[in-house]
């Protein structure tokens, strides 16, 4: 129930945003009108005429009735007048008590907005939507004899709001004062009366009105004259005759003998030229003889046609044709290009000329002769279809004569000198080329000391195919020529009969971008990458390379760009963000333009070489560490675990001497106290009392297996702390482990003062080394030694592992049989344990 009523109050919102998302989008008109209506303050005044549509460039009277407002009456404040938010002249207004008006001369605004304000308050009091449209104009009717129809078309600069029907009105006189109509309905700008000629000796009054559902218009009335609306037929029968230089044109009269009585004007076309000419009442034929066209090439003729004052025809069918030779005007321009000589002096001279088009059938083919030292070389008849020749010549001068012949006559005959090895004129001076927009300009200076008859400027990219012409000027450009190839262009200047030295210059016509960026590669880390590129090769015709700029961005981010000198091929960019996806590519920029490479992507690394580096150091350092501690432990513990640990059932008992004991001094050093005191293990050990005494005999089977215990397992139990405790702080000695020995541990006891003591027996060397801080110190919570007097000798118990002699195994053997039949209380035993030897004290 919940999620339903959320769910409603959310479309709820939905459905009041888009519908306030409507209103405030709504057409510009409505808004208006309702702000019209009502006014800034809610008054509602008449404005005459509302929303009026009206003809482009006229005048319109706007009125607003006063006595609406009542503030505006009563107060008679004035007012003022808004087209487009911009005030009127106030020289165009006119007022009185019941209305405000305002005249607008020559609307020249698709659409103006008037608007009545109110100078008291500033409130709008009233406003309309002017609108205009233009008239249909510019009226042509065309009449077609041929087919039988009359077509109309018109211009209308309007925007339509709605659909426009258009209705074109053709009215003649029939006769005196007698009208005939006739018309025609279109849904555009044009109109056709089908198979309804008008009638050529009458004139045509023709009226175009356009409507709309708002508005109507009536175009200005067109009077025609039918003869000026007539379109001819394109004339037949076209002709074109080839003449020696030129062409001849014929045709017949178009419309044949319908139009006899009028004058017919013509038009034909050819090549990029257009002739007029015209055919007079009577003439069924027309001919024309066109200027001079080019030699040996094919024309297309075309021919139109037109009545006076009509409109043109359609162009006739083409006509293509092969003009003929002008033997006068051939020019076979025959040049030479030569072979450096071998060591004998021979070289090749290549040949070539302009040919003739074999098509024109004019000749028979061409003679090709040479000379040296006036003596002639066997003549070379060469086909027509032959532009080019070589021959091989010695380290003579020769002269080269080119003729092409018909039978036994020769059209055109040109010579060319070919310079002996060794000899030279002056070649010309200050050569140089510039390109610019694909043409190629030469300059050049005249050669000095002699006089120049004119120039040869040939020109290749291969080497094998030449272009050349003949000037006579310094300068010459050169068009048409192929972008981004290097031309060899070369000046040889002219000298009467003999040619002097070449002069080459290398150029391109057309400089292209520089060369593909074929490889780059991209070394990442984590916050950096370094971009590296191979440099563009320079190659023919490519600018060259100014500066690389490196574009690189992530998905996300706009692009950053890098830019380094043309001799760098490497850049480092940073800083970039750590395990982020980028692209990159590389534009090499020159003067001519600039080319780019692939984009490539890559990902820098999460974390960068330095962090792996001292992470693997550390990490090797930790692990080092581990193992030497690992191994300094197990070295520890098979140390302890190797330690020789006495097995107190291989000690003895012996007592001390008088002089012995005497010999024993007190500690004074408290260093010294505190650190026995660590060796000092307090003990209690639980005799057997009074009631155990009163067991039972199973009870000293136990303690009777007790002493079966072999030498291993005492020492294990001992050496593992097993039933005994030891302490060297403030605890009583009520919290001491009890400590059961049995009979073979305590071999010797006596009692005396009624205390029992356990000693430990030993030889007389270990007693005189024995060393001082193996007594108690200040800090245990007992120190016996402390307890005694100077006369008193402690029993000395020995856990050396030494034999005791029989007469001490007897006596320890009496105090344990003393302790085991006296009713005495726990025995308190000291205990102090070193690498060799356990000494017991026990009260």
């Amino acid at each position: 129930m919940y999620f339903s009523v959320l769910n409603v109050g959310l479309l709820y919102c939905y459905l009041r945003t888009v519908i306030s998302q409507v209103l405030c989008h709504g057409l510009f008109i409505t808004k208006f009108h309702i702000l019209l209506s009502t006014g800034q303050y809610g008054h509602r005044c008449e404005v005459i005429p509302k929303d009026p549509y009206i003809e482009f460039g006229s005048n319109i009277k706007i009125k607003f009735k006063k006595t609406c407002n009542k503030t505006i009456s009563d107060s008679h404040g004035k007012i003022y007048w808004t087209i487009n938010n911009k005030s009127i002249d106030e020289s165009l207004y006119e007022t009185n008590t019941s209305f405000a008006a305002v005249t607008i001369y020559n609307l020249s605004l698709p659409k103006a907005i008037v608007q009545c304000h109110s100078h008291l308050t500033q409130q709008v009091l009233g406003g309309t939507i002017i609108q205009t449209y233009w008239k249909p104009r510019n009226i042509l009717c065309v009449t077609y004899i041929s087919q039988q129809d009359f077509t109309c078309r018109w211009e209308h600069k309007i925007k339509p709001t709605s659909k426009i029907t258009y209705t074109v009105y053709r009215k003649w006189e029939k006769s005196q004062d007698v009208w005939e109509t006739d018309h025609c309905s279109s849904g555009n700008m044009s109109c056709t009366f089908n198979k309804s000629l008008p009638i050529l000796s009458k004139l045509n009054y023709i009226t175009v009105r356009a409507e709309s559902t708002v508005w109507e218009t009536i175009s200005d009335t067109l009077e025609l004259d039918p003869w000026d609306t007539v379109k001819i037929d394109p004339p037949k029968n076209v002709r074109v005759v080839p003449l020696p230089a030129h062409l001849r044109v014929e045709w017949e009269r178009p419309g044949g003998t319908a139009f006899l009585d009028q004058v017919i004007h013509c038009q034909v076309k050819y090549a990029k030229h257009v002739m007029d000419t015209s055919m007079d009442t009577v003439a069924k034929t027309a001919s024309v003889t066109s200027v001079e066209v080019e030699s040996c090439t094919n024309h297309t003729v075309s021919v139109r046609c037109a009545l006076d004052k009509a409109p043109w025809s359609e162009w006739s069918r083409q006509v293509t044709v092969l003009s003929s030779l002008n033997v006068s005007t051939v020019q076979l321009d025959l040049w030479r290009k030569m072979d450096a000589p071998d060591n004998t002096g021979t070289r090749t001279v290549h040949l070539m000329w302009k040919s003739i088009s074999p098509a024109c059938k004019a000749i028979d083919g061409y003679r090709l002769t040479y000379m040296a030292d006036e003596k002639h070389m066997p003549d070379r008849h060469l086909d027509t279809v032959v532009d080019k020749a070589s021959i091989t010549v010695d380290q003579r001068a020769y002269r080269v004569t080119l003729a092409a012949y018909r039978g036994d006559t020769t059209f055109s005959e040109q010579s060319i000198y070919v310079p002996a090895v060794g000899q030279s004129l002056p070649q010309v001076r200050g050569a140089q080329a510039s390109a610019y927009d694909g043409d190629i300009q030469v300059n050049w200076v005249v050669p000095p000391l002699y006089r120049v008859h004119g120039y040869v400027i040939d020109w290749t990219t291969d080497g094998d195919s030449y272009t050349w012409l003949q000037s006579q000027d310094t300068h010459i450009t050169l068009t048409g020529l192929q972008p981004f190839k290097l031309y060899n262009i070369t000046v040889t200047p002219l000298y009467d009969d003999k040619t002097g030295l070449e002069k080459v210059i290398q150029i391109c016509s057309v400089q292209r971008a520089p060369g593909n960026i074929s490889s780059v590669d991209v070394h990442v880390q984590d916050k950096s990458a370094q971009v590296k590129w191979t440099a563009v090769p320079q190659s023919q015709c490519s600018g060259d390379v100014v500066n690389y700029t490196v574009f690189y961005k992530t998905e996300t981010q706009p692009e950053l760009n890098l830019t380094v000198n043309s001799w760098k091929q490497g850049v480092t960019l940073e800083p970039l963000q750590p395990d982020t996806r980028y692209s990159v590519h590389v534009m090499a920029r020159a003067v001519t333009g600039a080319t780019n490479s692939s984009v490539i992507h890559f990902t820098t690394s999460r974390y960068g070489r330095t962090f792996i580096i001292m992470s693997c150091v550390f990490g090797g350092f930790g692990v080092i560490i581990v193992l030497v501690t690992g191994l300094f432990c197990v070295v520890q513990w098979k140390r302890f675990k190797g330690k020789i640990v006495p097995n107190p059932g291989l000690s003895s008992l012996k007592f001390w001497s008088s002089q012995d004991c005497h010999k024993i001094q007190p500690f004074n050093n408290p260093s010294e106290l505190e650190t026995f005191c660590e060796m000092i293990y307090p003990c209690e050990v639980n005799t057997i009392t009074d009631d155990i005494m009163g067991s039972t005999s199973t009870e000293d089977g136990d303690i009777q297996d007790m002493g079966k215990e072999t030498v291993y397992d005492q020492t294990e139990r001992w050496s593992s702390g097993f039933g005994s405790r030891t302490f060297c702080d403030s605890q009583p000695r009520e919290e001491s482990s009890n400590l059961g020995l049995a009979p073979t541990l305590l071999p010797l006891l006596s009692q005396q003062d009624g205390e029992i003591n356990l000693l430990e027996s030993t030889t007389s060397e270990d007693s005189s080394s024995e060393p001082s801080d193996l007594q108690a110190s200040e800090s245990c919570p007992v120190n016996p030694y402390r307890l005694q007097t100077p006369g008193e000798c402690p029993v000395r118990l020995g856990l050396g592992g030494g034999e005791a002699t029989s007469g001490t195994t007897e006596e320890s053997r009496s105090l344990l049989d003393t302790q085991q039949h006296s009713s005495i209380a726990p025995l308190t035993a000291y205990v102090t344990l070193d690498m060799f030897e356990h000494r017991v004290r026990v009260k």
